[in-house]
């Protein structure tokens, strides 16, 4: 028989679990709101296999209504809604009307990045270390520079010598 106390674990927590994960709530609100630690929220999730399912059961059904909005979102939507108008001297009437969501980009991008990450995800620029190219391109004009010079110096020489060969000829 192990030692210690007997755990505060009850068949009905994985029940109330799974409701508050499929309101979204984290796992240590979950572990706050069944009175135990975080730690014994993951002992139960090792321990326990209806909890373990009820929590991911929950967080499932939070990340596919979260999936749903954010799609809504990116190819945008209409809503019917209702205003309250008081003619003067009368009864408030309800008049019904639709509210027009516009498509947002960026949840466009994101629900595609996700999605279809090999033609959406967006990679970082490499960094660029401009003070490394300067230098870079600075060596590149001064070995160009050297090599003008010594093609400059022989083109020189052989101008002079045919200058000197032309003058000491007979």
């Amino acid at each position: 028989m192990p030692a210690g106390r007997p755990s505060p674990y009850k068949s009905e927590f994985a029940r109330i679990a799974e409701r508050l994960c499929r309101r979204g709530a984290t796992d240590i609100e979950v572990a706050d709101i069944l009175g135990i630690s975080v730690r014994t929220f993951y002992r139960w999730c090792l321990l326990h296999e209806e909890f373990t399912a009820a929590v991911g059961v929950g967080k499932d059904a939070a990340d596919d209504r979260v999936e749903r909005a954010l799609y809504q979102r990116a190819v945008g939507y209409d809503y019917a809604a209702e205003k309250i108008v008081t003619p003067r001297g009368g009864a408030p009437i309800a008049v019904p009307y639709m509210i027009h969501i516009p498509a947002d980009v960026r949840a466009a991008m994101h629900w595609l990045a996700i999605r279809r990450p090999q033609r959406w995800v967006f990679l970082p620029e490499p960094e660029v270390d401009i003070a490394a190219i300067i230098a870079e391109r600075r060596q590149q004009v001064v070995q160009e520079s050297d090599r003008q010079a010594v093609e400059d110096a022989a083109r020189f020489k052989a101008s002079v010598e045919i200058e000197v060969a032309r003058e000491l000829a007979p």
